[in-house]
């Protein structure tokens, strides 16, 4: 009778009711298994950028780490608010064209041998690697990393999540 009042009111702190998080074992929470599964990829995302995040933070300079854990809290927010809103993450109708004069050719880009000149260039410098192409021998209208792949998850959350 114990366990059970326990189980229904939650107020059971045993090792033995406890999943990795501090929530109900797999399964008993009343929720899909496949919910459940979402729920603590999300949350084990979550830990594991926090983790990173850490390692990076002890190799920063003490003047800079102040400012630096600023920055690495609000992104950790905003990883939050991403991984756990719901609906579409990329609205493809607010997606604009570049500008013409936005791409440059690498032929045209300012060469130097100056240091600083490059490491301030790589400063600013940003790298997307997508893999594969559209999807449109699929079918797909757009990228094939926005599929729903399982439970709403798309290719770029699991990506994302890894």
């Amino acid at each position: 009778k114990q366990w059970y009042q326990r189980r229904v009111h939650g107020d059971s702190h045993s090792a033995m009711d406890r999943g990795k998080f501090g929530s109900r074992l797999f399964g008993q929470s009343g929720r899909s298994p496949s919910m459940e599964f979402k729920e603590l990829t999300k949350k084990d995302a979550q830990i594991s950028l926090a983790m990173e995040l850490d390692k990076l933070m002890m190799t920063m300079p003490e003047g800079q780490k102040q400012v630096v854990e600023q920055d690495f809290d609000g992104f950790k927010k905003l990883f939050g608010k991403f991984i756990n809103s719901t609906g579409p993450s990329v609205h493809w109708d607010k997606i604009e064209k570049l500008p013409e004069d936005a791409i440059h050719p690498y032929a045209n880009l300012p060469h130097t041998e100056d240091k600083e000149s490059i490491r301030q260039m790589l400063d600013k410098l940003v790298v997307i690697k997508l893999n594969g192409g559209l999807g449109t021998s699929m079918g797909c209208s757009g990228p094939k990393s926005v599929i729903p792949v399982r439970n709403d998850l798309t290719f770029l959350d699991l990506t994302v999540q890894q």
